[in-house]
């Protein structure tokens, strides 16, 4: 079976976000609940993994992964100060941290970039971090 490590390293950053205790408490979603209409029912505010996207790094000796996540925060709390500080508490965890990954190694973990930004709805802020890892398979 081959090893795949998207899925154990996504485990490890819902269950390092989760641990972090942020304001959005256990609510990280992959998918974000919504109804049938297609209107987010999740409670606000709430932290979702978006897109990512592996670059293969093929060295000498070494079989690395280098991914990109986008981790997004959400709140319609007035203004950004919600959402920028739960967006502060996960840069303090995962910039520079470890987590284990099932099945590989971590090399590195850095917060590449944080976009803080309102929402055409005029009521909902959002932070958009930029997060990168480096993996190998054990």
């Amino acid at each position: 079976m081959a090893n795949n490590h998207a899925i154990g390293l996504q485990g490890a950053l819902v269950a390092r976000i989760k641990a972090l205790a942020t304001e959005a408490g256990n609510r990280v979603y992959d998918t974000v609940p919504r109804d049938t209409s297609g209107n987010v029912t999740a409670v606000f505010p709430f932290i979702s993994l978006g897109e990512s996207d592996e670059i293969p790094v093929d060295e000498d000796c070494w079989d690395r992964t280098e991914t990109t996540h986008l981790i997004n925060v959400w709140s319609r709390a007035v203004g950004f100060p919600e959402c920028k500080r739960i967006a502060a508490v996960l840069r303090e965890g995962l910039h520079e941290q470890s987590i284990t990954v099932t099945g590989n190694t971590l090399d590195r973990m850095r917060v590449q970039s944080i976009n803080y930004s309102r929402d055409p709805d005029g009521i909902t802020s959002r932070a958009r971090m930029v997060l990168q890892t480096d993996t190998q398979p054990d």
